[in-house]
């Protein structure tokens, strides 16, 4: 349970965390910081501070650690933990984390950095989107060299003075980067762990979120049954592959999905998903790279109605495409400040895709990351546009001014929708009146908003069920 206290004026006056207890950093006059919100997670618990410049940090209190003699113990199995406490600080010391083990375990948290001793720990943190935080703990030069080799390990890669650099999946499915002592790192030893999701994002959390209108979503939905090829773009940290993820869970169930990508962010509810990974090549390693384009091949091979690539940036584009021209649905996601962006990208090196693929393109969504007050962070689609003749033509538009969209009625998106009504073709007898399927999805969307990924799973096959029989 999340407690947030956001009266600007009041004071909180909580007990030190991390101050007192041994390991913090000792940050001084924390007493000056208000309290914006506490939660718990097990036996530990957090608090986020922020001070009159905005500025936020998180810091932690941990259970009391039994003696060292118990702590072995319970480990050889000659013992039973006598409360959580204790059963809290043997997974701890079990996890290969050492004190980043809090920070692993808040599902708050989605990134923990550390750039070197000395420099502290910070994290992008679910309450404060968008930014990074610092964490009330750092490490020393020792613990820092001995926990990267023990992330290392933890990623099955090989770490040393002579092969400096590592990078891998823990079995976790958390991505680690990780540098060893001061060879190429001025620091020291750093590394940056990207946490895998342990719930996904659904369309209902960012229509709830008003990172997208009902309407928007449902004309997407459409668009995802009728396997149309979707690109999502922005620029960096606007929540590209969050908006994939929410356009992924809407394929139906009972269709066949490949996802493709760097670092395991999309997590599917489907039964038929398959999860592919590249492997990058590293130095000194014998193992042959396998990246976005070989397997690309790969799953054009296997019997998939959608394949989906968590972003392409090369020759993997015109491999898409040419899933998308042989009948398979496809997503992914590319940095872009515009469509016409996006299309320029398309057309020049290295992708290279030739002008007939560009009218494969289904739809292009662009997102944009805009600063509030206070740092506050929102996310918005500010246009939906579709590729009709070679020209971009926008089909949604957001209006800063108001923070509207528009059309804003179903009758509106079928008339400037090209596409929507090319899909009509590819979902036989199930949608005869455009208006009322939008009008439809879309009430479906705004009642779901903000449900849990399983209520909206439930709901979503029991809509799939009705259109297509029991599935």
């Amino acid at each position: 349970m999340i407690r947030r206290f956001f009266t600007p004026k009041q004071r909180q006056t909580p007990s030190k965390p991390g101050v007192e207890q041994g390991g913090g950093r000792g940050w001084s006059g924390l007493e000056e910081w208000r309290l914006v919100a506490k939660y718990s997670v097990g036996p530990v618990e957090y608090y986020l501070y922020r001070d009159n410049s905005e500025g936020v940090r998180l810091a932690f209190n941990e259970p009391p650690e039994p003696g060292e003699a118990v702590v072995k113990e319970i480990i050889a199995g000659n013992i039973e933990p006598s409360g959580e406490g204790e059963r809290y600080h043997v997974e701890k010391r079990m996890s290969g984390y050492g004190r980043l083990y809090p920070l692993v375990i808040d599902s708050h948290i989605e990134e923990i950095a550390f750039e070197g001793p000395g420099r502290g720990v910070s994290v992008i943190h679910s309450l404060v989107p968008g930014r990074w935080i610092d964490v009330d703990l750092d490490l020393g030069e020792d613990e820092a060299n001995s926990l990267a080799l023990q992330l290392a390990r933890k990623a099955g890669r090989s770490l040393s003075l002579a092969q400096p650099l590592a990078e891998g999946l823990t079995g976790e499915g958390h991505r680690v980067a990780i540098t060893f002592s001061r060879e190429v790192s001025r620091f020291g030893s750093s590394f940056v762990i990207r946490k895998y999701p342990e719930k996904p994002v659904t369309m209902a959390d960012l229509v709830a979120g008003r990172v997208i209108t009902p309407l928007q979503a449902a004309y997407l939905w459409l668009l995802v049954e009728a396997q149309q090829f979707i690109i999502v773009s922005g620029p960096m940290g606007s929540g590209k592959t969050t908006l994939l993820q929410a356009l992924a869970g809407l394929i139906p169930p009972f269709y066949r999905v490949i996802t493709i990508e760097d670092t395991p962010e999309i997590r599917l509810y489907n039964r038929h998903w398959d999860s592919l990974v590249t492997r990058p090549p590293l130095p000194g390693e014998s193992m042959v790279e396998v990246g976005l384009e070989e397997l690309l091949k790969f799953a054009l091979r296997r019997r998939a109605e959608y394949i989906i690539v968590g972003e392409v940036r090369g020759r993997e584009a015109r491999l898409l495409a040419q899933a998308a021209a042989s009948g398979h649905g496809s997503m992914t996601t590319m940095h872009g400040d515009t469509p016409e962006g996006v299309v320029l990208r398309l057309q020049l090196e290295p992708i290279s895709l030739p002008p007939v693929f560009l009218s494969l393109v289904g739809a292009i969504v662009m997102l944009r990351r805009l600063p509030g007050y206070g740092g506050a962070v929102r996310r918005r689609v500010i246009s939906i546009t579709e590729i009709e003749g070679g020209e971009a033509i926008d089909v949604f538009a957001w209006d800063p001014k108001g923070d509207s969209v528009a059309p804003d009625t179903p009758g509106g998106v079928v008339e400037s929708s090209y596409r929507l009504r090319e899909s009509v073709s590819r979902i036989p007898d199930l949608v005869t009146d455009l208006e009322s399927e939008l009008e439809e999805r879309a009430g479906l969307l705004e009642k779901l908003a903000g449900s849990p990924p399983e209520v909206f799973h439930k709901a979503l096959a029991r809509f799939y069920s009705e259109r297509y029989g029991r599935v």
